[in-house]
């Protein structure tokens, strides 16, 4: 099916964006990590149009997505490129990734979709890390991105958490009386 394979396409280039960026190769990491996220609007939208959605490829999918922003932002750490506290901005990042699958996993049916939150922090967050693995010396707008990314995920995280929250509310059951 052509949408997973477009996933797997994303997911074996993540070796390559790793290398291209531990060896200071700009411009070949920027258009890995550019052909990744195209693959991303791609496989997406084929499988719809195309009425090829599945169970399989919206885990599959979801999974490439949470690995291409790991893989990215690891990567970037391990270059250097965020120093000081700006290392809170990745961390963040990734540690939305992790709550958002968790809540995900706890919570199957749930809709945890904020389209207008979501859309500019993809944005922000695909644009940032795009300009940190440039070349152009723009990195200082790159983090300005990722922070802004970093802010809205931390928006996100409350709304998802209040949506999750009667779901995990404990439910005490009546003791038994003593003696009855």
């Amino acid at each position: 099916m052509l949408p997973n394979l477009l996933t797997a396409l994303r997911l074996l280039a993540l070796p390559f964006l790793v290398w291209t960026v531990m060896v200071d190769a700009g411009w070949v990491a920027v258009a890995l990590f550019l052909g990744a996220g195209l693959t991303d609007v791609l496989d997406g939208w084929i499988a719809r149009r195309l009425g090829l959605t599945s169970a399989f490829g919206a885990m599959f999918d979801l999974l490439a997505d949470r690995m291409l922003t790991l893989v990215s932002l690891g990567t970037l750490m391990a270059s250097g490129a965020f120093t000081g506290a700006w290392i809170a901005v990745p961390l963040v990042l990734i540690a939305r990734n992790f709550v958002v699958a968790g809540l995900q996993q706890a919570l199957p049916g749930r809709d945890f979709n904020y389209p207008p939150i979501e859309h500019p922090k993809i944005a922000l967050n695909f644009l940032g890390v795009g300009l940190l693995l440039s070349p152009v010396g723009a990195q200082s707008v790159g983090l300005w991105m990722l922070a802004a990314s970093a802010a809205l995920s931390v928006v996100t995280m409350a709304l998802y958490a209040r949506r999750a929250a009667p779901s995990f509310q404990v439910n005490p059951t009546p003791r038994a009386q003593a003696g009855s």
